[in-house]
């Protein structure tokens, strides 16, 4: 019992500030992190919405993306996208830094 509530407790600690940093809303101009349903094209998405795609390696049903445009976040939703998070974060373990 003693070991389980520790193990919590460490992941927890070490979660917790990943889980923010994955909520933080999208900024325009920056990486976001485009979640899409497993039967949709994620880069026909991306490109549809006037943007690009910016990781070496595409998930089953993410990837990050990238566009100036100020409404990008609101273009992917139309497209298809069912979320869209801040992919700042993530840039730092997929090699790619804008």
């Amino acid at each position: 019992m003693n070991v389980t509530l520790s193990l919590l407790a460490v992941l927890v600690t070490l979660l917790g500030p990943l889980g923010l940093v994955m909520s933080a809303a999208p900024v325009a101009g920056q990486p976001v992190l485009v979640i899409v349903p497993p039967w949709a094209d994620a880069g026909a998405i991306i490109a549809q919405a006037g943007g690009q795609e910016i990781s070496p390696l595409r998930a089953a049903m993410a990837t990050l993306a990238y566009a100036e445009a100020p409404d990008f976040v609101q273009r992917l939703h139309q497209q298809g996208a069912w979320a869209v998070r801040n992919g700042s974060f993530d840039t730092l373990f997929c090699g790619k830094f804008l």
